[in-house]
């Protein structure tokens, strides 16, 4: 074997390791056969949460819009041409305020009138409870580079205050976690590769894509002519090893074929469960992977598991009125088919999807799109998600009014930390660990917004 030809091997087993979750805070010492050995609580109590990160700034403003005369009014002076008009949106029942959804997230009214979709108003990375005159004056602690895109998705991911920390709140849940369940590195999964989310101390989550497993090309141990190869790799790997950093990557090259080799065994049993997705709905065929996962809960021994997924194009600079539509539609359709396909596996209960994003939009056009915002209107869908309201502050969408600040952006509300310390006290975190996971959270005074029972 030449040393291009090395060079090749090992960086398609190193990404192999990654896909497997095995590269970064794998214990070698813990094997599938030790796993089976292990004796775990009931697998009936199965909790997930599925997080969608709308990556580039989803205009949640655009997708919830007020349906009242005066305030669609005062929405569209501050977005011009870009408002949706008030007789295309598509109402909402129920909530405290009159509310419309965006024409082409239609598939979302149902979830919402049969309580199953709630919307959470004016989201943002707050670090304390803020007003618009503690902003202007400085007089608070406030996230660090607010309005830039690489900054906030990290702010929002980590939520630990201003900086850069070392860990994502879905990581330090997951260490709670993962404790009580048999197969612990599937606690966290990725279908969109290494995030802020789920890194952190070493951790990095179990990388899936919407295909399945990662796993070796050329070594199909089902293939007659790619076999010998698999085996002539197996018995390297057994060889005696003096060297600690060789004996370790011949472990995990070792348990990475074989966590690979099982989940896929298992993601092919339930396949043909799953050939229904929306066609040209790239977040939908995402999304059918975490319920080919889900489905495998049981006989994988899971209980608890986070999920992160991605949909991108979010940063509407312009072209707005012809990008956006599009973008809800196919997050829409998306969410509408994953909680479909929770209620066929029995998992309505089990399940909650969420929304997030670096941040909203600015109320101002900026005559083809709207610039980097912060307060955003978001989602939680689910059968435990007290659904068909509103949860939250509605803010007044008046550009120059009393809740926006620098030019046109809305002053969030609602902390992201009060958003994600509901999520995880129904996953089943208790008080101690929420401030563990989320250090800003004894800053607010709510600490559940009631969005989960």
């Amino acid at each position: 074997m030449n040393s291009y030809t090395r060079r090749r091997f090992l960086k398609l087993g190193s990404q192999t390791l990654a896909g497997a979750g095995l590269a970064l805070g794998a214990d070698p010492a813990f094997t599938l056969a030790q796993a089976a050995d292990l004796q775990f609580s009931d697998t009936s109590d199965y909790k997930a949460l599925v997080c969608v990160y709308l990556d580039g700034g989803c205009d949640g403003f655009s997708l919830m819009v007020p349906t009242g005369s005066y305030e669609h009014e005062e929405f569209r002076a501050s977005r011009g041409g870009l408002a949706i008009p008030l007789n295309q949106l598509i109402s909402l029942q129920g909530g405290a305020a009159p509310l419309g959804l965006h024409p082409n997230a239609a598939s979302l009214q149902p979830l919402y009138d049969e309580g199953r979709l709630a919307m959470i108003a004016n989201v943002g990375t707050l670090i304390e409870p803020t007003t618009r005159e503690q902003y202007e004056n400085n007089a608070v602690s406030l996230p660090s580079q607010l309005f830039s895109h690489s900054d906030q998705a990290i702010q929002w991911q980590q939520l630990q205050g201003r900086g850069r920390a070392e860990e994502g709140w879905g990581a330090k849940a997951s260490n709670y976690l993962s404790g009580f369940q048999e197969r612990d590195y599937l606690t966290s999964i990725s279908l969109a590769g290494s995030n802020f989310w789920q890194s952190g101390h070493g951790q990095r989550p179990f990388s899936l894509t919407e295909s399945g497993v990662r796993s070796y090309q050329g070594m199909d141990a089902d293939d007659g002519w790619q076999q010998p190869r698999r085996e002539a790799f197996e018995r390297v790997l057994d060889l005696p090893r003096r060297h600690v950093f060789s004996k370790a990557y011949a472990d995990l090259q070792k348990r990475a074929i074989s966590v690979t080799s099982e989940l896929g065994q298992v993601l092919d049993s339930n396949a043909g469960l799953f050939t229904d997705v929306p066609q040209d709905n790239d977040l939908a065929s995402t999304l059918n992977m975490v319920a080919q996962l889900i489905a495998a809960q049981e006989q994988l021994g899971l209980r608890r598991q986070i999920y992160y997924v991605r949909m991108g194009g979010f940063d509407v600079h312009d072209n707005q009125s012809l990008e956006l539509p599009e973008l809800f539609q196919e997050l829409s359709e998306a969410l509408s088919f994953f909680q479909g396909k929770m209620d066929e596996l029995g998992k309505n209960d089990s399940v909650t999807t969420f929304t997030a994003s670096d941040f909203g939009r600015s109320l101002l056009s900026n005559g083809d799109g709207t610039d980097h915002g912060w307060g955003n209107h978001l989602m939680a869908m689910g059968g435990a998600v007290n659904g068909g309201e509103i949860y939250g502050t509605l803010p007044s969408l008046d550009a120059h009014g009393p809740d926006s600040v620098n030019r046109g952006r809305i002053l969030p509300t609602t902390s992201a930390t009060q958003y994600a310390a509901s999520l995880l006290r129904w996953l089943g975190l208790d008080e101690n660990e929420l401030d563990v996971v989320l250090p800003n959270l004894s800053n607010f005074s709510t600490r559940d917004l009631g969005i989960l029972s």
